[in-house]
């Protein structure tokens, strides 16, 4: 019997890494997954990103525990892309009960000499397309009216300063001002950490 028996858990940022992590290790404790990641590189991002493959490999780790999941392909700057992720995965797997806003990206520039792109796609991206996964997927965890957990991926960039990467800092100090405001907003129990750089929050 594992922790998670019978939930079911959305992921973004799936195909490997963190993603992959997560989603094997929810799938350990008996969850099913919807998961998501982009699976194409961007051209302002400057290492090789998730692939189709990398998201296939993910798919096989999960079922390899003997748990279901639903993968696609979506950019998490597409609120209508996830929604549709989500809605199909809720439909085919009855319900949701965790949120995980992992997708994210790094790049660096000197803030001074930025190009207004660098700055948007980073913004984009690892702060609003973390809003973005909430938004389509918290009104199904409120809907069940069993509870959840929402966690959103933050960074060690909000207690270390690092030069160059002024754009992820500031989106991901705002990963947890959303966080922390979700949590005293959503009808949760607030539980939520800045020192491990993860902000969480867990059913009333």
């Amino acid at each position: 019997m594992g922790q998670l028996d019978g939930k079911v858990a959305f992921i973004t940022g799936a195909a490997r890494g963190q993603g992959r992590s997560h989603a094997v290790a929810l799938a350990k404790e008996g969850a099913d997954i919807i998961a998501v990641d982009l699976c194409r590189q961007l051209d302002r991002v400057p290492y090789p990103m998730a692939t189709p493959d990398d998201l296939a490999e993910t798919v096989e780790a999960v079922e390899a525990v003997g748990r279901r999941i639903l993968a696609s392909e979506v950019d998490v700057r597409d609120l209508g892309a996830l929604r549709a992720a989500v809605d199909a995965g809720v439909t085919e797997l009855g319900r949701l009960d965790i949120v995980l806003a992992n997708a994210g990206i790094n790049s660096m520039s000197p803030a001074v000499d930025m190009d207004e792109e660098v700055w948007d796609e980073m913004i984009d991206i690892n702060l609003t397309g973390q809003w973005k996964t909430v938004r389509a997927a918290v009104p199904h965890i409120i809907a069940g009216g069993r509870g959840g957990s929402v966690v959103i991926t933050s960074s060690m960039a909000t207690e270390v300063v690092n030069e160059n990467i002024s754009h992820y800092s500031a989106a991901k100090f705002g990963l947890i001002g959303l966080m922390k405001v979700m949590a005293k907003s959503l009808p949760l129990r607030a539980f939520v950490s800045t020192r491990f750089t993860r902000a969480r929050s867990t059913p009333a």
